[in-house]
């Protein structure tokens, strides 16, 4: 990507007035990955309406393939991740640090174990957030932070110590970014609805087959859970978020009815989300039957996305059946993604 110049003076912010969405959170709709990418492309002068374009894809909730990190590849630009064992991070620090100091913004997944702050400093070894890292100076590692106090822009200022250095295990840099204003508000449809209607309805089938057949609403694992609000998140919120946003200034009403339907489709997964990270403080394994119904909620308003889609590709509703254990392995790679310090989890089950 492009360093920033004497002439390009203007700071990387996380400002809720010209930010996507962000009403009282930095989780409305996007996560902290998507909001640190989110700051570099407005830096770089797109509007609001022309970072959901240049993020938002066709529809892969329950993602395909073995990649369990954060969704990467973007119309509008790709993040390349740079990772290193538990315990090595203090290796890549100098090319974090070199990277910041020449106009590169960073997006850091610390290890928690190193990080200040972090729940889990000086525990575990989790990775479970990110921050954008976009200055370095004598005053230390400058950071836009979703979790930092919002009186204060989100703003945090690390010193550059043993601490800092070793907690540096994953980054990525954004690249190939497109220049704003590449896409009109009428081209996302067709580049988006199609290529959903499979993809989506296949992923409903896993959904209810989940909450019917394979998660009864019993007990569940600490880092099952964990890994349940880092795909809610991190994969089905914000990909319904951007692309409901994405076709909002369409004047095709078909079209406005599919960004409507993707909009709510992205609250339902919201609030699911959000009751597993306030469930979690408990510690419990059998708190987690609250949030077991609002699974078939969320795969009802998916439902009702996939009905819209149709109408407005003029095609019949796919009828696809699942069993959940595609759900099941996403589910347990984000968790070891995210919680495995670097070993292979225990076999987490769901029974």
């Amino acid at each position: 990507m492009s360093h920033a110049t004497a002439e390009d003076d203007r700071p990387y912010v996380f400002d809720p007035a010209t930010a996507l969405g962000w009403k009282n959170i930095g989780l409305d709709g996007l996560g902290c990955f998507l909001r640190s990418v989110e700051a570099v492309l407005l830096h770089q002068g797109y509007g609001a309406a022309d970072v959901a374009r240049g993020l938002a894809a066709p529809l892969d909730l329950v993602r395909r393939g073995e990649w369990y990190g954060p969704m990467s590849e973007f119309p509008a630009c790709t993040a390349r991740w740079y990772l290193s064992d538990i315990g090595e991070g203090r290796s890549q620090w100098p090319r974090v640090a070199e990277l910041v100091t020449s106009g590169t913004p960073v997006v850091l997944m610390p290890d928690g174990h190193h990080w200040p702050g972090d729940d889990h400093e000086g525990k575990e070894h989790y990775h479970h957030h990110m921050v954008l890292a976009h200055r370095l100076d004598a005053e230390g590692l400058h950071l836009l932070d979703t979790d930092a106090p919002a009186d204060g822009g989100h703003r945090r200022i690390l010193p550059v110590d043993d601490a800092l250095r070793s907690s540096c295990t994953r980054y990525a840099v954004l690249e190939r970014i497109d220049p704003p204003g590449g896409r009109r508000p009428g081209e996302p449809a067709t580049a988006l609805v199609r290529p959903s209607l499979v993809p989506l309805a296949e992923d409903i089938a896993e959904l209810r087959a989940f909450h019917g057949e394979v998660w009864s609403g019993a007990r569940l694992p600490l880092l099952l859970a964990k890994g349940m609000d880092v795909w809610v998140l991190g994969d089905v919120q914000p990909q319904l978020f951007l692309l409901g946003h994405a076709l909002a200034e369409s004047d095709d009403p078909r079209v406005a009815e599919v960004s409507r339907a993707s909009l709510a489709a992205a609250a339902r997964a919201q609030k699911v989300g959000l009751l597993l990270l306030g469930l979690h403080r408990f510690r419990s394994e059998g708190v987690y039957a609250m949030a077991h119904e609002e699974i078939a909620v969320l795969a009802d308003a998916c439902e009702e996305l996939l009905a819209a889609m149709c109408r407005y590709a003029g095609v019949e509703r796919l009828r696809v059946t699942g069993d959940g254990l595609r759900l099941v392995q996403r589910l347990r790679g984000e968790a070891q993604w995210c919680f495995g310090e670097g070993r292979p989890l225990p076999d987490l089950s769901f029974d």
